[in-house]
């Protein structure tokens, strides 16, 4: 069999003219579209990018051949590594035996390029003639931030009549999930779900004769390689028409099954050792419930939810991706053993069945797993409410005790306020009362001053009765006229420099506040000392001077 399936011009000389004028809109139609293509072209950069170290492409062509014991049996050559295209081209050329053309196409982790330059990819879908659905499979992988389930492609078949033959093509990915190396310390999920994008043409040619597939497999696992190179190896060939069109799938889905189970395992103990942190919590105990859960409990309960939510969705897409399968090859069966008495194909279709069986089973086990989440995710909201409304009633309570204790002060200063407007009544009847007495005292000082002055020993009354005024009567008012002048000085002075700090200073004046806000300070600092007096009062450990007179300042204020 010739490797290269177009521009064959043994295969053109079978048709007509007019059965080819049939065929060229089927071809044009599978061309890509104008929105794919500048999908193709904006991600082109983040998507091909090949190394030198590891082969772009990898071929494995298994051919079918006798045994010993006369048996037909499946034997895979040895893998083939393309790096250019002008080594494609050249394969292509080749007579082969091969029955089937598996191409590889690496990548070297998760969210990386795939190692193959764009040029050879294209060239490898131009040569198969791939249908431009599979394009849709390819931009799934590259270099991306965030990984979006629902942009995942379903799977896609189409038939089609070509100058080869009856053409069957299928695209699909196939997600599986696998153990990573990060550390699970910092909440991070040991586990990452990885995907392989897989292409296959079935071709029937016209004449009837056997059956050839080409498979594109982007990204598979280790595993997969390892069976499409070893597995089919040996595989018995004699009137089975399903090896290798669909072992390959069969390898694929039964390999991208193989850790659905632990994983969900591993989600189904996260989720349990939260709840059990929950459960076990005792809503009286008002002291130690930080120690069994917290805020952040919540959090990783969402992050779980999230998990569980992606894997409903991978096996959604799974199951109808294994049942596609399944009736892919049950339509080969019939196109293959139509006019053939032995088949065998029912083993083969069984496997299929029981692979969907065991996807929906897990289907079924995560959405269980998602409502016991949820179920867990809102015991913990309804514990924080009950927490937060426990909080609330506990600050209520210190607010109607502060409230209280405010009351009780607001009235002492009510009573304070009373006491003192009595003292400011007193004060001001006291000052009347002095004013009074100043008046008075003015209206009898000269009176007194005569009176004093003929009292002193410079006027006196002689024998015969008459006033004897001393000769030296100056000295009195050479003393008493600069007195006077030095107080009014001196008061002038104290008038003019009441402000300043010196004299304050000097006459140690305390000057009033200037401002309403000033003088609520010296009443604070003096509300403080107060308080101080009346602590060290208590405690004993004032002065005993001091204490004297804050007792007698305490028995005055009582008095009044």
């Amino acid at each position: 069999m010739r490797l290269q399936t177009r521009g064959n011009p043994d295969v053109d000389q079978q048709f007509s003219p007019s059965v080819r004028r049939t065929m060229d809109p089927i071809c044009a139609s599978s061309r890509v579209d104008q929105f794919l293509e500048e999908k193709i072209k904006a991600r082109t950069n983040s998507l091909f990018k090949s190394r030198n170290d590891v082969a772009q492409l990898v071929v494995y062509l298994p051919s079918s051949s006798k045994d010993s014991c006369g048996r037909r049996t499946l034997q895979t050559e040895q893998p083939i590594p393309i790096n250019h295209v002008s080594e494609l081209k050249r394969l292509q050329r080749e007579e082969s035996t091969a029955c089937a053309q598996v191409y590889t196409v690496a990548q070297l982790r998760s969210w990386t390029t795939l190692n193959i330059s764009s040029e050879l990819f294209h060239y490898l879908l131009e040569v198969h003639n791939v249908f431009p659905y599979f394009w849709k499979s390819v931009l799934t992988f590259g270099i991306r931030v965030v990984e979006n389930e629902y942009a995942f492609p379903p799977f896609r078949a189409k038939s089609s009549q070509r100058e080869d033959g009856k053409v069957d093509e299928i695209a699909y990915v196939i997600r599986r999930v696998e153990r990573n190396q990060r550390s699970t310390s910092k909440g991070e999920c040991p586990w990452s779900i990885r995907q392989t994008g897989v292409y296959q043409k079935l071709t029937y040619p016209h004449d009837g004769s056997t059956s050839s597939s080409v498979f594109i497999l982007i990204a598979p696992s280790r595993t997969v390689e390892t069976e499409v190179s070893v597995c089919l190896s040996g595989s018995e060939f004699e009137g089975e028409v399903m090896t290798p069109h669909f072992s390959v799938h069969e390898r694929l889905i039964a390999d991208g099954l193989r850790s659905w189970m632990d994983y969900m395992a591993w989600l189904e103990s996260e989720c349990k050792q939260k709840a059990d942190r929950l459960i076990v919590w005792d809503v009286e105990d008002r002291d130690k419930h930080m120690t069994y859960f917290k805020v952040e409990d919540r959090q990783r309960l969402k992050q779980l939810g999230d998990y569980i939510t992606d894997l409903i969705v991978v096996l959604q897409t799974a199951v109808n991706t294994i049942g596609r399968i399944g009736k892919s090859c049950e339509r080969h069966c019939k196109m293959s053993c139509a006019v053939r008495d032995d088949c065998f194909c029912s083993s083969m279709i069984g496997e299929f069945v029981e692979y969907e069986a065991e996807a929906r089973v897990y289907l079924e086990r995560a959405k269980v797993l998602h409502e016991r989440v949820q179920s867990t995710e809102q015991l913990l909201t309804d514990l924080l409410s009950f927490e937060e409304t426990r909080a609330l009633k506990q600050l209520a309570r210190a607010s109607h005790v502060e409230t209280k204790a405010l009351k009780e002060l607001a009235q002492t200063s009510q009573e304070e306020s009373h006491h003192l407007a009595e003292l400011a009544k007193r004060s001001a009847e006291d000052a009347a009362a002095v004013k009074m007495l100043s008046l008075v005292g003015l209206v009898y000082l000269p009176t007194t001053i005569v009176a004093n002055f003929f009292s002193t020993e410079f006027v006196k009354i002689n024998e015969e009765g008459g006033i004897y005024i001393s000769p030296w009567v100056w000295i009195l008012a050479v003393i008493s006229v600069p007195l006077t002048v030095a107080t009014i000085f001196l008061w002038i002075l104290s008038v003019r420099y009441s402000d300043s700090s010196w004299f304050l200073k000097v006459t140690r004046i305390r000057h009033p506040p200037s401002s309403h806000r000033e003088g609520e300070e010296a009443d604070l600092e003096r509300g403080r000392l107060r308080g101080r007096t009346e602590s060290e009062v208590n405690q004993g450990t004032m002065p005993f001077s001091l204490m004297r007179l804050s007792t007698l300042a305490t028995t005055t204020t009582k008095a009044d």
